[in-house]
């Protein structure tokens, strides 16, 4: 049987250390191997980190699936972690989703487009609603293990969740500012926040279980990619692509 390998292109170093931390042990449980690689900024200086445009993000993916199209002893899907929060405005669908007062379908239409517009099989776009901290915001308290003398400023950054449904998910740059700059702000005048090491430290603490009973778009993500990994160890065999076992990925 042919082992499953999850590719999932990160856009910076906080996704790239939650992949490599995080959702690579949890998956491995599912019998599914996980690598991760960061989005490439510049060719020319080899620099990754960063989206720069959809085009660039195109690029990438479909060079590192180029990689591995002849292979013939591992089945490979690859997958994406990139935010909505300041997506390039040239991604498939962006203008048109963001008419929409519903962060759900915004996010399910520009997936879709995305999908449509990867022409490779075995391909599960992930955008985070609406950046990663979301995950972040699942487990405050968990943050006062790095930063001790902050319990003023957790407290202050749980209100956020509940102004916003009790949905970290729906907490975006409307009316004050992106989740991350939430947490940047309230720390500054003591420490300088470490967004990668904060970001992992929260969700392993968390634990994947929790973040999805609380991150409804997170948890059908998550849910897709253990499907894989359990189909694959049970001897399922994909004919033709992703799309058939996951017949739609519209979250409407």
């Amino acid at each position: 049987m042919n082992e499953v390998i999850l590719n999932v292109l990160c856009e910076g170093q906080t996704e790239e250390r939650f992949v490599k931390k995080v959702l690579k042990p949890y998956l491995k449980d599912f019998g599914a191997i996980v690598k991760a690689q960061l989005l490439l900024t510049s060719k020319k200086k080899n620099v990754r980190g960063g989206m720069i445009s959809y085009e660039r993000a195109k690029a990438d993916l479909n060079l590192w699936h180029k990689q591995y199209i002849r292979s013939t002893h591992e089945t490979h899907y690859f997958t994406t972690m990139f935010d909505l929060y300041k997506l390039p405005k040239d991604f498939p669908g962006y203008e048109e989703a963001l008419k929409t007062a519903d962060c759900y379908a915004a996010i399910g239409k520009i997936e879709n487009d995305f999908k449509q517009d990867i022409k490779f099989n075995r391909f599960i776009p992930y955008i985070q609603l609406h950046e990663f901290e979301a995950l972040v915001f699942c487990g405050l308290d968990h943050l006062l293990k790095d930063y001790p003398d902050m319990v003023d400023e957790v407290e202050y950054l749980k209100k956020a969740v509940k102004e916003f449904d009790n949905n970290p998910e729906k907490i975006n740059n409307r009316p004050e500012t992106s989740p991350s700059k939430r947490i940047i702000k309230c720390f500054k005048s003591k420490h300088r926040y470490n967004k990668p090491k904060s970001g992992e430290l929260v969700t392993s603490s968390v634990g994947i279980p929790v973040l999805k009973e609380k991150c409804r778009h997170f948890k059908e993500w998550i849910e897709k990619l253990e499907k894989i990994a359990l189909d694959t160890a049970t001897g399922y065999k994909d004919e033709t692509s992703a799309h058939s076992v996951y017949p739609s990925f519209s979250l409407v």
